[in-house]
Formats: structure tokens, sequence, C-alpha cells
């Protein structure tokens, strides 16, 4: 999966449109199924307009019009757009203003033809990605959505699943006043919604409030290594060989079960004990081995 730039100029000789993206072989690009995008507006100012994903990629012949203005075209390619989600107000990284200025110091970009942007069709790492949807989320200019269930399909892009998988995050953690389950940290900066029913598997559940707990990365990380499950009373379970570590044998001692479960109302007690079959599964399954 790859993540890309498509930028909206006057100046391209063929339109783009609000569902497609259309370029020629001259681009060297390998825009592919399920690729995510930003699209770039250059026209009013430089600044991110939507998101959204590729459904599709075809390829047709040139025209003669378009061999007669590039003779280097061999190849047009359309790129169907699905999932699209418009920003509310553009996002700017304009260097010519001091809110497009403070969005690029917020992304880390100083100057980008240093990184890569300069095509008409730049490729952006994930990393980049996310940090800009992130920022245009921290803005609300990613407009909330709402649905019926809690599924999210595996061939959403993180484009549409970002609304609900933030919805999800901030009931987890507003549940256990953004404290961690587990330890008791109340960093919120350390804070996640862990799934209890795993992501990968649970599709029905991913976006499931009730499916989840908050817990700081410490926690969470050592919930999804099997090393930990909590009980539906609030009873912490562990393994003998993590709490050999002192840091960690004095993290998880640290709040006590009557607390534990009163931050545990509101989630459904099946998930909880679903995460506890998986827990002694994993360890019953090491000890066989």
């Amino acid at each position: 999966m790859a993540y890309w730039i498509f930028k909206l100029s006057d100046q391209s000789i063929y339109p783009d449109r609000k569902r497609k993206y259309v370029y020629h072989n001259t681009h060297s690009v390998r825009v592919r199924e399920g690729d995510d995008f930003f699209f770039l507006d250059k026209r009013e100012e430089y600044a991110f307009t939507a998101a959204g994903s590729i459904r599709k990629v075809e390829t047709t012949d040139p025209s003669d019009e378009d061999r007669h203005h590039n003779p280097k075209v061999k190849d047009v390619y359309t790129a169907h757009l699905t999932d699209i989600i418009e920003f509310s107000t553009p996002l700017s990284i304009s260097p010519k203003t001091q809110n497009g200025s403070a969005n690029r110091a917020r992304l880390g970009i100083d100057d980008v033809n240093l990184l890569g942007w300069s095509p008409a069709i730049a490729v952006i790492g994930e990393e980049m990605f996310d940090a800009i949807l992130g920022l245009a989320d921290s803005k609300d200019l990613i407009p909330k959505k709402t649905k019926k269930d809690f599924s999210i399909p595996d061939q959403w892009g993180k484009t549409k699943k970002r609304p609900y998988m933030k919805a999800f995050s901030e009931k987890v953690k507003q549940r256990s006043n953004h404290q961690c389950v587990i330890c008791g940290s109340r960093l919120r900066e350390l804070m996640e919604a862990a799934h209890l029913s795993p992501y990968a598997t649970d599709k029905q559940n991913r976006a499931n409030p009730a499916n989840g707990v908050c817990l700081c990365r410490f926690c969470h990380r050592a919930m999804d290594s099997q090393f930990l499950a909590i009980e539906a009373d609030g009873h912490l379970l562990s393994v003998p060989e993590i709490m050999k570590d002192p840091v960690a044998k004095f993290h998880f001692n640290n709040i006590d079960t009557e607390q534990r479960q009163k931050w545990l109302r509101g989630v459904d007690p099946q998930f909880l004990n679903k995460s506890v079959e998986l827990y002694k599964e994993y360890w019953k399954t090491k000890e066989e081995v």
C-alpha cells in the first residue's frame, strides 16, 4: 500500500475531477487499487482539501490531442477515487501565510521539495500521511460520521476509518477518566484505547467502545504480548515471568481490583472473557512447546 499527494492545478492538461484523477505515463508513478491519497490544491492556497482511497486504476490510449501536446505520452491512467472526505476548510501549508507556516511547523515540513513533493503526483510515507490526517482531525476539519453498527471493513482506507476509530478511542478513554485501568497512570499523552477482542480478527467490533479499555502504552504492549489479562471482576492476571521485572511488578500492583472494576463499567464482560481465554490459550500452547 502506498500514500499519494494528488495536486490540483489549472495548468494540468487533464482536468481533475471529484471522483477521478487523470494522469499519464510521464509521471512515472505506480498508483494502485487500495492506496490512499490527499488532494493538495495549488489554485488558491497551497492547501490539503480532501483525502480518500483509490478504488481502481484504468489505462487507456492517448488521444491525438494528448500526443500533440506531449509526444512522450503513451498511456493515460484514470484513478477512480472512493471514500473521499472533504475537509470542512482547507488545511494550508503555504509558507506565505501565518496559518500555513504554523501547520508546516507542526508537520515538520521545511522545504517540500526536499521531501520529494515537487512532482504533480508525489508519494509520501505512512508516517507523514498519518501526521497530516491527524493535524486535520485535531483542527476538526474532518466531518464526524455516524453509523448503526461498529464494523470496520478491511477495505476501508485510513481516511474513512479515522472518524469511527476516533469516536471509539474518545469514549473508551473517557470511561476511566483518561486513566490506565491496569496501572492507574494519568499521563494523557500516553493513553491509548486497547481492543479486548482483537482488531485484526473481530471486524464487527472494531469501533465498539464496549470492546475497549484505556491503557497506557506500557500496559497496552504488555497486554498485546499476552503478559496480562483482565477478568470481568477487575482481577489482573499476569504471568510469573513479567513479575520478575521489578519495574513491571511495581507497575502492575499499583491499582486494586475494586478500583479497576469501577473503571470497567461499560465494558462488555464477553470481551473481557474472550481476552482472558486468548491469554490462557497462548500460555498453554507455550507450555506444551
